[in-house]
């Protein structure tokens, strides 16, 4: 019996090396081809900020002269997740390009999904580790000095545990809390500002990709 129309259709869609629409295929694969590249110039400028972001850091607190540890510190926690990034980002290139596009998005799609997953874990502790790196520069910075005296001053009585206010220490714990809580929130309204309207391209070719093959 002579295939339909629709079966001729679908199977010229799901095979990469079909004769059959090539015109449809040759459009979609230009649509992954084209939302894949863009994701992943998005995450090699985002990269490339946030150790550009770490060495600024770096040298203000050397300016300001914090002790450089802090600084270094300061420094590995930006570039870490750069390094981390980068480092997931060549496993794209693992992905078989001898398949469909369809097989390719899907790939890609589980890819950084998975990523996101950890991205998400590491959040809740990066977010309050920044609450602590910036705890820290506000404290060794030249500004804490006189402030110190002034509040020493107004109260005498200050419980003080190795020198440092009770109340700023409880100030960073709760603040750190709060971060490790919200972590994923803070995330996923981050990743939406800066690859919201990417990842919503994404899902669309997918979606009408899926519905080519019902």
């Amino acid at each position: 019996m002579r295939k339909s129309i629709e079966i001729i259709w679908k199977e010229g869609f799901m095979k990469s090396d079909a004769l059959i629409a090539p015109k449809v295929n040759d459009l979609y694969n230009q649509k992954s081809n084209n939302i894949i590249d863009k994701m992943i110039r998005m995450m090699r400028v985002n990269v490339i900020a946030l150790v550009v972001f770490a060495l600024a850091m770096l040298i203000y607190t050397v300016i300001i002269e914090i002790p450089i540890a802090i600084g270094v510190f300061v420094f590995l926690l930006f570039v870490a997740p750069a390094i981390y990034t980068k480092k997931q980002m060549e496993k794209v290139e693992e992905i078989d390009k001898n398949v469909s596009s369809y097989q390719y998005l899907k790939m890609f799609d589980h890819w950084l999904k998975d990523q996101i997953s950890r991205n998400v874990m590491l959040s809740r502790f990066f977010y309050p580790t920044c609450i602590l790196a910036a705890s820290l520069i506000m404290w060794f910075s030249d500004g804490s000095g006189p402030l110190m005296e002034e509040l020493l001053m107004k109260y005498p009585d200050l419980l003080l545990i190795w020198g440092v206010p009770f109340y700023f220490i409880i100030g960073v714990l709760v603040a750190s809390s709060l971060m490790a809580i919200f972590a994923e929130k803070i995330y996923r309204w981050d990743l939406g500002i800066v690859y919201g309207r990417v990842f919503r391209k994404l899902e669309e070719i997918i979606a009408d990709m899926e519905e080519l093959r019902e």
